[in-house]
Parts: structure tokens; C-alpha cells; sequence
């Protein structure tokens, strides 16, 4: 932006833009600045300088301005912009000449910026303020904000779309129907396909969901000679009454004359559905729903394990991996890099959560090892376990604690079942081959993987420093550690196998990566080297390996030479490149390294862009194929099926970021319950109690301000005191956060308050930063709905990729409880109280 001081003299700058590159600017400028002062037509120099450089930033306006944006390509770069920005950035290129600083400034602040129109109000207020005008002053976002808080959250309901065999079309005609007693009366319908229709009728009438009935089509009787006198049969599916109306949804019942009407219905259909418009409801919700999944399962801290049964027993067969949850399915590898949770997730454990209600079938899973003769040896206690033998859990609490292994697991089992795996589009049976294609069921090779499936074991690491250091002050008898043993698990010769298959999601790494293997040089000091290759390299990264474990650590900066690549090129530096680590394998074999630009351009960067300009016909890209394919589909949709946890979504408009959208799996979580206790038919849910008068949604805000899509999530631990009975909701919660509650102390003494005569929730927030949507995976749905009504998908559209934040909530009220050392009678008192609420919110929904 051009400085304050140079305002004055911003037309002289206007006239000046058009010449900065060409050989006219300094007799020009020399003209229009004779009366200027020397300092200021330096400064005056230096700014059209400025603004004549060439510039390479993408300008990405989405979620920036009230334009609809679109892609705008530009020299081979892809920009996104609205029309507005467009003709300005058109006008500078002319003007310019070429893409430069100024341009780029230019674009950001057109009027429909968000930012910019945010600056205006607030100068406008202040003015007012300064001036004495009240009305103007006292005008701010704030009454849309409080409007749109008054509507609730949207809540989203994971799995929820259906598919439809055949087009609907909003159609309203005249009926007459005629029910079993030969009663005719008025109705008309809504919409209509070749099997069924939704249809109006008096309020005064009442039809029942199995009912038969009869329909005359009045209004298609005066155009078409149809020929069926004693109406069409249908039957009724269900009914609703919005209101003082009441829709009825029927299908249509077999008659002799079967095929001549279907064939009308088709025709009909087909040749007026530009004009009645096709019904997308389905569709709608389906591309939102799935969308917003799309956004969750990626970031997901949980670990989905996926146990079939045989022989009678449970066996981990599969674990649904993301970049937030991998590393727990190295943790449960012994030294032979087997997986323990064959051992872990025992039948008696599952058995113990699956006799719970649907609402608590959870447990916390506490874990270490420990190493002895080149062996690593797991030790596992379940909350209810530790409940039952009150003389051994100080001694595993206070020696476990201890070990830098110490894990701390959220572990919920949910049903499933190998018919969840497969999910037809939300769209009607068209003859489009390829969504045949993607209706498929999986293959015959996944349904053998799959078939003895039969639950879900999440796990969810729920380890805090605060809490192990809490831990590890328990005092203990060391003469009893030996009745630890039952705690832990036998060296077993053979493991099954588990299979890590990555959740398949829009590739959003920032450049392509390529395989290729070449000598690697790492510099230990001056003298000495250690020798490794690379995996493969993009522009701004390597991966290495290396023969012999190496000591570094994430974080960590090293020089590296090229050696073979020398070879091929003199015209880079290609030793002493320096690399930052970003990570190591377990096996510290293995290094992910980014480069580290200093001074001057990095030498190794500058090297393997050239190459990949050259080669890049040759080169292999790096890309995860999957061992099974359609396995990873298969997963997702069976886990999608049976979540019951708490996502939400923080959404950014202009300078505002909401959360004003939840999702719901198919049970719901406790804080589901918990939020709704104070909803209604409208709103639900209330978000109140969680977000504190906005507090909470701004202290997220700032926090996905400083994120990148990369980082690992931020958590929060969130207390929520619920007194029963009040009439207020000021009155009804008392919700603190970590950050609210400053010291250990203050937390012990918040929760010991709560528990002596309310109800004690405790949550784990998880909060990501998200990348752009997978709309890939709603593609087929997003173009079904861009034919009928391209103004709605639009919006969807929009919607989705204003989302900038997931948070996923987790229970953990039983680990605060053991944490802060209440007593088990307390505990067992608290979980009676809360089967209680979960009963009576059930009950009364």
C-alpha cells in the first residue's frame, strides 16, 4: 500500500503507473514533479518503483469477497477472483503492461473486499462517534451476528444421504383421491416419479402410513385421454404434518396396465423437467453432508481398527490411517514391528464396553512398555479395570507414569457390518455408464477382506503433560510392582497381521514428488560423512534413507552433498545443502528433509526445478497406491456408518469466523445431549454452553489464524459443571477451558466442586486447520446438481470452501476423574448420574 505520507500526491502516481517500464517515466516524471520537494519525489521515485516490480503471488480471493469467485488463468499461473477483481486486474495488465506489485495491490482492495469494507464501517463509525452521531455509530455487524446466532447450529448428520432410483420432478397437479370406503376428496401433488409421489392434502384428512389408496390425476386427465377411470393404486409410506398441512410420500402399486403408464410417467417426466425443474433434495443434502465428512475423516486423531471375529475371538485386521493418527500404529508395534492389539483388544474388554448403553460403550485404555533383552514387553490397564482392583491402580498409575512409553487412550467399540461398505450415489438410475461404474459394490477381493467384520475399536490418544506429571506424583509401595504382571501381555511367536490402508482424500501436498534414487552425502563434521539415497526429491524436499539408524530429530539442521548429481551438472552447488528435518521414521532410517532458504537462492532447489523441467516425461511420480484397491472406500464408509463423535467446523466469512455447524454420527456424543438439553424444535442444538458469549469461537479464530493445513491439531480441554432443574441456561452450565483454568490446582478444585451435588462433563477438543474441500468426491452429485440448478450448487460450493477449521470432540470424563484422584465411590456415583441424564434426555426426545 502506498504510504500515508504519499496520499497527497497519489494522482501524480496515477499518471506515472502507465510509464514505469518504459523510456518516457523519468522526462515525465521530471515534469509533474518540478514543484515537488527533492526528498519527496525521491520517495515519490521509489514508490512507482515499487509498484512496477514484477510479482509472482497467486491472488486467491475466496472467502475474501461477496463476488462469486472463479479459476482466471494468467501467464500459467491460476488465480481466483470474482468479476470484480477480474476487470481491475484486467486494467492493470493494460496499464502495467505486465503483472506487477501494484497490480496485485490494486486487486486486493476493490470495494467488495471484505477487509476493505470492514476498514470503512469502522472509519465511518469512528467519524461518527468523533461527530456526535448516534445512529450512525451504534450501526455495526453485530445485529446480523446476534441474528444469526439466534437460528442455531446446522447439525449434519454423517451417512444420512440416500440414493433415489429415478428422477423426481416438482410438479403440483390437481388430484382426487379415493381411499378404501369409496370417500373421494381434493388433494394435489407436490412432485412425482414413475413409482411415487409426495402429495398435499387437507388437514382435515388423515391418511395412515400403510394405507391404501386410489389416485385420479384430474389435471393430466385434461390434456392426456390417460384411460384409468378408477385411478391409479398407491400406497402410503408416511405422512407429516408442516403447517396446518399435511404431505403424504406414496409408491405407486402394481396394475395390469403396468408398463403403459410407467412409459407415460417417463416421457412426461423427461420432456417437462427444464420446465417443472427436477427435484435435487436428496442430492442437496447429499453433496453437503458428504462434503462435510470429506473434511473430518482426513484430520481425524483416532485411530479406527477395524476387528472381525474368528474362530470366536476379535481380530485387528485392518487400521484406517490419516496424518493426524499413523504414528498410534507404530506405537502398538513390538520389536519385530508386529502389531500388539490382537493383545490388547481382548474380547473381555470389548465384551465389558459392548453391555454398556449404546451412549457409554468406551473405556480409557492406559498403556507402557518396557524393554528387557532386546524384547519390548506392553503393559495395558482399562478405567474399569483399574476400578476393580483399587489396590493396584496408585502402583500402576505411579510407576507407569514414569516411562517415557506412558500412553493415555480414548477407546470406544462400535458395531459394523460388511453391507455398511458400500454407498450408491445420490443420484437416479441413469444410463450413465460411469456412475454405474461408482455403484459397483467393492470387489470381490475386498468383500473376502471384509466379510467377517464386525466391529470398530477407536482409539484416541488422550495423553497431556499436565495429566502425567499428575500421574507420576502417586506414591506406591515399589515391594508390590511385581502384581503388575497381570497387566501385561505374553510374547506371543505369531501375530496376525494388520493392515494400515490410508484414507483416500484430495492430494493437497503443495508440489508433485518424484521416485528417484541417488548418493546421498550427510556431513557429520568435517571429515566424516555418512552415506545414504534418496527416496524420492520434489523441488523443496528430499527423502532419505539411510543404512545405519541416525540421532536426529525433527527440527534439526543438516548439510548434505549430492555427489552423483554433481556429476551431471556444474552450473549448481550441489554440496553443503542445508536441510531442515521435518521427520524420522521410528526406525531412524528414514528422514523427511525441507529445504532452508537463507540469503541467496537455495542451490538445491534451483537444481531439481531445473531437472523436473527437463525430465519430467520420465520421471515417476510418487503417489500411494493402495495395496487393496477400493479398500480404503470400503473403510471409510463403514466407520462413517458408526462414529459417534463430535465434529464442528469453523467457517470464515470476510473477517468473521463462525462455528455454526456440527456433526452428528450415528450416536449421538454426550455433548450432543449435553447442548441439547436447552434447544428446541428449531434450534436443537445450543452452541452456548460451549462457546461462552463467542469467547470460544474467537480464541479458535485466532488460533487457525497461525495454522497451516500441515500442522498437527491444537487441543483444548474443555469442563462443563450441568446443574439439573434450572430454568436459565446462565444458571444450567458453567463451562471453563484449560486456558481459563490456569494452574492444576484450579482445575482439581473445579472438578471436586462439581461433583458434589451436578453433573461432571469433561472433553478433549482437537482443532485442525483444513485444506481445500475433497470435491472431487462429490463430483458426480455437484454436476447432477450444476445442470438443474447452477446457482445451488454454487452455493454449496461456496459454502464448502469458506470452511477453515474441524474440531473433533472427544469424552474423557472418566480419565479427568483418575486424574485428579477422586475416589472411586465419587466416580461410580457420577457415571450412575450421568446413565440418569443420558436416560432422561432420551426419554424426553
Amino acid at each position: 500500500m502506498t504510504a500515508p505520507d504519499l496520499q497527497p500526491y497519489i494522482g501524480v502516481i496515477e499518471r506515472l503507473k502507465p510509464l514505469i517500464n518504459t523510456s518516457e517515466f523519468n522526462e515525465v516524471f521530471t515534469i509533474l514533479t518540478a514543484d515537488i520537494p527533492k526528498p519527496k519525489q525521491f520517495l515519490l521515485k521509489m514508490e512507482l518503483k515499487r509498484l512496477g516490480q514484477p510479482c509472482s503471488y497467486y491472488i486467491d480471493l475466496r472467502g475474501k469477497v461477496d463476488g462469486e469467485v472463479r479459476p482466471y488463468e494468467h501467464a500459467g499461473k491460476t488465480h481466483y477472483m470474482d468479476d470484480t477483481a477480474i476487470k481491475a486486474f484486467e486494467r492493470g495488465i493494460k496499464r502495467y503492461n505486465r503483472y506487477t506489485l501494484g497490480l496485485y495491490e490494486e486487486v486486493m482492495n476493490t470495494d467488495n473486499n471484505y477487509r476493505v469494507r470492514h476498514k470503512q464501517q469502522t472509519e465511518q463509525r469512528m467519524q461518527a462517534v468523533i461527530s456526535g452521531d448516534p445512529l450512525v455509530a451504534s450501526t455495526s455487524v453485530e445485529p446480523a451476528e446476534a441474528e444469526q446466532d439466534k437460528t442455531g447450529p446446522s447439525l449434519i448428520q454423517f451417512a444420512s444421504y440416500c440414493s433415489r432410483g429415478e428422477e423426481r420432478m416438482n410438479f403440483t397437479i390437481d388430484i382426487e383421491i379415493e381411499v378404501e370406503d369409496g370417500e373421494k376428496f381434493q388433494a394435489s401433488t407436490v412432485d412425482l416419479s414413475v413409482s411415487g409421489s409426495k402429495l398435499k392434502i387437507p388437514n382435515s384428512r388423515r391418511l395412515a402410513a400403510g394405507q391404501k389408496i386410489a389416485i385420479l390425476f384430474k389435471g393430466l386427465e385434461q390434456e392426456f385421454a390417460l384411460g384409468f377411470s378408477h385411478g391409479i393404486p398407491y400406497q402410503v409410506i408416511d405422512t407429516e404434518v408442516v403447517e396446518r398441512s399435511q404431505y403424504v410420500r406414496v409408491k405407486r402399486l402394481p396394475l395390469d396396465d403396468e408398463h403403459g403408464f410407467s412409459d407415460f410417467l417417463k416421457q412426461f417426466i423427461h420432456g417437462n423437467k427444464r420446465r417443472y425443474k427436477v427435484n435435487l433434495d436428496n442430492t442437496l443434502d447429499a453433496v453437503v453432508v458428504k462434503g462435510y465428512e470429506q473434511f473430518y475423516l482426513p484430520r481425524i486423531s483416532s485411530l479406527p481398527v477395524f476387528l472381525a471375529v474368528r474362530e470366536g475371538l476379535p481380530v485387528p485386521v485392518c487400521a484406517m490411517t490419516t496424518e493426524n493418527n499413523r504414528q498410534h500404529v507404530q506405537y502398538f508395534q513390538d520389536e519385530r514391528q508386529q502389531s500388539v492389539l490382537m493383545q490388547l483388544l481382548t474380547g473381555k474388554r470389548l465384551k465389558s464396553c459392548l453391555q454398556k448403553a449404546p451412549s457409554e460403550r468406551s473405556t480409557i485404555l492406559y498403556c507402557f512398555t518396557h524393554a528387557a533383552k532386546g524384547k519390548l514387553y506392553f503393559y495395558s490397564a482399562t478405567s474399569d479395570e483399574l476400578l476393580q482392583l483399587p489396590d493396584l491402580q496408585n502402583i500402576f498409575f505411579g510407576f507407569a507414569a514414569q516411562k517415557p512409553s506412558w500412553r493415555v487412550f480414548h477407546l470406544v467399540v462400535q458395531r459394523t457390518h460388511p453391507n455398511d461398505s458400500h454407498i450408491l450415489l445420490s443420484l437416479p438410475d441413469t444410463a450413465d455408464q460411469e456412475i454405474a461404474k461408482l455403484n459397483q459394490p467393492p470387489s470381490q477381493l475386498v468383500q473376502g477382506l471384509i466379510k467377517d467384520f464386525r466391529y470398530i475399536v477407536s482409539l484416541t490418544d488422550i495423553t497431556a503433560q499436565e495429566s502425567t506429571a499428575l500421574y507420576q506424583q502417586i506414591s506406591y509401595d515399589e515391594s508390590k510392582l511385581a502384581q503388575l504382571k497381570i497387566f501385561g501381555h505374553a510374547k506371543l511367536d505369531e501375530l496376525p497381521p494388520l493392515e494400515s490402508v490410508a484414507l483416500q482424500y484430495v492430494n493437497l501436498r503443495a508440489e508433485a514428488r518424484f521416485l528417484y534414487k541417488t548418493k546421498v552425502l550427510l556431513k557429520i563434521n568435517q571429515q566424516t560423512f555418512l552415506e545414504a539415497h534418496t527416496r524420492d526429491f520434489s523441488s523443496k524436499g528430499l527423502q532419505i534413507e539411510t543404512a545405519e539408524q541416525i540421532a536426529y530429530q525433527k527440527g534439526d539442521r543438516i548439510q548434505l552433498a549430492l555427489p552423483d548429481m554433481q556429476k551431471i551438472s556444474s552450473k549448481y552447488g550441489l554440496t553443503e545443502l542445508e536441510y531442515e528435518v521435518m521427520a524420522v521414521s521410528k526406525s531412524q532410517l528414514i528422514m523427511n528433509l525441507k529445504m532452508v532458504e537463507q540469503t541467496g537462492p537455495h542451490q538445491g532447489r534451483l537444481f531439481f526445478e531445473q531437472l523436473i523441467k527437463n525430465n519430467r516425461a520420465k520421471l515417476t511420480l510418487a503417489e500411494e497406491t493402495p495395496k487393496y484397491a477400493g479398500l480404503s472406500q470400503a473403510l471409510r464408509n463403514m466407520y462413517v456408518k458408526a462414529l459417534n463423535s463430535f465434529p464442528f467446523y469453523m467457517h470464515r466469512h470476510g473477517i468473521r469466523y463462525d462455528l455454526n455447524v456440527i456433526g452428528r454420527g450415528a450416536e449421538p456424543n454426550n455433548l450432543h445431549r449435553l447442548l441439547g438439553v436447552l434447544g428446541d424444535k428449531q434450534q436443537k442444538v445450543n452452541l452456548q454452553p460451549l462457546l461462552k458469549n463467542n469467547a470460544t469461537n474467537l480464541h479458535f479464530a485466532n488460533q487457525l489464524k497461525g495454522m497451516k493445513r500441515q500442522d498437527a491439531p491444537k487441543t483444548y480441554e474443555v469442563f462443563i459443571r450441568y446443574r439439573q432443574g434450572q430454568k436459565k441456561l446462565e444458571q444450567s452450565f458453567v463451562t471453563e477451558f484449560d486456558f481459563d483454568l490456569k494452574t492444576a490446582q484450579a482445575r482439581q478444585f473445579f472438578v471436586q466442586d462439581a461433583l458434589a451435588n451436578d453433573l461432571l462433563f469433561c472433553f478433549k477438543i482437537f482443532l485442525s486447520r483444513t485444506g481445500r474441500p475433497d470435491t472431487e468426491h462429490i463430483s458426480k452429485e455437484l454436476g447432477y446438481v450444476s445442470v438443474y440448478a447452477i446457482h445451488k450448487a454454487k452455493v454449496l460450493e461456496e459454502e464448502l470452501w469458506s470452511v477453515v477449521g474441524v474440531g473433533d470432540v472427544i469424552d474423557i470424563s472418566d480419565e479427568i476423574l483418575l486424574r485428579y484422584g477422586v475416589s472411586n465411590e465419587q466416580i461410580l456415583a457420577q457415571q450412575t448420574k450421568r446413565r440418569e441424564f443420558v436416560s432422561s434426555v432420551e426419554a424426553a426426545g
